[in-house]
């Protein structure tokens, strides 16, 4: 029942991600959907912002706060929506700026590269040539979400907004999935004689760290395992968990939910 649970959620964030993209790039690409446009651009952070309100010990503020906030939006919707392109601009490259921050920053000493916490995850022990490995694979999603980061750039800067949209609505994600696959063939020319593990035990090592961390940790304060294994826990999605959190879409917010466990995938080895 848990795994057709975590099926449903899964299908469940696809098509939120999905709907959400296509109705971005829609009103990028039609003219006078400013206001959809507007939508697009403040629903993803909006959300996260009274989701994390919400959950606040200090909510007490923070929601009248965030009230008083969209009352400020809402006074001034018409000149933000005559540029809301900028809003979902922003989204985009917070996002992926942000994941790069959360695979770059433990690259530095005395932090342990991204992919090779989720190997010891599942290994418990790595060889050298693994601990190598995956510290490359780290410098590798950190590079190519600066470089996602960059095109969008260059698109919203030279380029037509509709060329724009089309590579962060439609482009951005398909290349997280060939970073994947890139990845893993890499990987099996890499460590052709390393023992390998499936997803769904990437997934439930994950998971079982979270879990742990979380029981052990003292109140109010999340464990260092956690925090640095867990992108959601930095930044919230591509134009596609919606960007850095997301800051950004609501596909990013589904995205880097399902890209940490793609990630404990990816980095296992």
């Amino acid at each position: 029942m848990s795994t057709l649970a975590g099926f449903a959620r899964a299908a469940l964030a696809l098509a939120t991600v999905t709907t959400y993209q296509m109705l971005a790039h829609h009103a990028v690409a039609t003219p006078n959907e400013h206001g959809l446009g507007l939508v697009m651009a403040l629903l993803p952070p909006l959300a996260i912002a009274l989701a994390a309100a919400a959950r606040s010990p200090r909510r007490g503020w923070l929601l009248p706060l965030w009230a008083l906030v969209l009352a400020a939006l809402w006074a001034a919707r018409t000149p933000l929506a005559r540029h809301f392109e900028w809003g979902l601009y922003v989204e985009h490259v917070s996002f992926n700026l942000g994941m790069a921050l959360v695979f770059g920053r433990t690259l530095a000493s005395p932090h342990v590269p991204l992919c090779t916490q989720f190997a010891t995850m599942i290994h418990r022990s790595l060889t050298p040539a693994i601990a190598r490995y995956t510290r490359q694979v780290t410098v590798a999603w950190t590079a190519f979400f600066v470089a996602i980061a960059a095109v969008s750039t260059l698109l919203f800067a030279v380029a037509p907004i509709v060329a724009w949209a089309t590579f962060a609505n439609y482009l951005a994600l398909p290349l997280v999935g060939a970073m994947f696959v890139a990845e893993y063939v890499c990987r099996r020319f890499a460590l052709p004689d390393e023992p390998r593990a499936g997803i769904l035990a990437a997934v439930r090592a994950y998971r079982q760290s979270s879990a742990q961390d979380h029981a052990s940790a003292p109140a109010g304060h999340a464990s260092h395992t956690n925090g640095a294994c867990c992108p959601a826990a930095i930044a919230v999605a591509p134009n596609d968990r919606a960007k850095v959190s997301h800051v950004g879409h609501v596909g990013h917010v589904s995205h880097v939910s399902r890209a940490t466990s793609r990630t404990a995938n990816v980095c296992h080895e």
